[in-house]
């Protein structure tokens, strides 16, 4: 589950963006532009997240994102009013992107890649043993391969993480990658379970009032069991999702304003 606000830290983006992202890793919150994971930052407002999804009760990690920006308002206030940055080795530039991208083929038995983000997650358990036991995979729902998963770490070299999954079977198909790589980034063992919490009671305190919060949310996604992820979905399985949800929509109550679910897909 993710918890997130838009909120704005003027002090922060004049302290910059290296900054606020080593801290926000210090309080386990994911820092974004206002336009999604990958659509850059902008301006001075940002998408304060719980960065852990795994593990968690709702109620923790709720209570994560509130205790983190309450934080980072505080820390945010000092820099406005002349505290002096925190210390921190300054982050490896980022090779300028043509903003033109073309998705990775579906490619099985390729060499071992050349992973250009070399601090990711990927880069530490894609390795050559792991790659030559994997690399002949294609998942059964969206013939996703090992080296599509990986392509953001392969093609960039500022991802954190740098692989997505393509289908369900990926997790299963790529296991010795993804098992211990979700492990680490959400600080769970293999043996975690969810354990539901929905008691709003247990949640202690708020985001503070003056805290400059512009919307939130909180988000659970879910996949459609036979149609591939976002990474992987074919154009066919999209339309076998427009049609399914076109379906579901017609069994809404009456004066429902869900009439079109194209847009969902886009």
């Amino acid at each position: 589950m993710r918890a997130s606000v838009h909120v704005d830290l003027p002090g922060w983006t004049k302290v910059g963006l290296d900054a606020l992202q080593r801290r926000c890793e210090e309080l386990h919150l994911q820092p974004r532009g206002t336009r999604g994971e990958s659509g850059g930052q902008t301006g001075h407002t940002y998408d304060i997240s719980n960065k852990h999804r795994l593990g968690y009760s709702e109620v923790e990690l709720v209570q994560k994102m509130i205790d983190g920006v309450n934080t980072l308002w505080k820390e945010d206030q000092a820099f406005m009013a002349g505290a002096p940055a925190p210390a921190g080795a300054p982050a490896a530039a980022s090779k300028p992107s043509s903003g033109k991208y073309k998705a990775m083929e579906a490619q099985t038995n390729g060499p071992f890649p050349t992973i250009q983000s070399k601090h990711s997650l990927a880069a530490k358990y894609v390795t050559k043993d792991v790659w030559e036991k994997l690399k002949g995979i294609k998942t059964k729902t969206s013939g996703f391969t090992l080296i599509q998963a990986i392509a953001c770490a392969v093609e960039f070299d500022n991802q954190h993480c740098g692989i997505y999954a393509g289908d369900w079977d990926s997790y299963k198909d790529f296991a010795p990658v993804f098992d211990p790589l979700i492990q680490e980034y959400h600080g769970i063992s293999s043996s975690s379970k969810h354990t539901s919490d929905m008691d709003v009671g247990k949640i202690k305190g708020n985001i503070a009032e003056d805290v400059p919060v512009h919307s939130c949310r909180i988000r659970v996604g879910r996949s459609i069991d036979g149609f591939g992820l976002s990474p992987g979905i074919t154009k066919e399985q999209r339309v076998g999702v427009e049609k399914l949800m076109k379906s579901a929509v017609k069994n809404f109550p009456n004066g429902s304003c869900w009439t079109n679910t194209t847009h969902l897909l886009a």
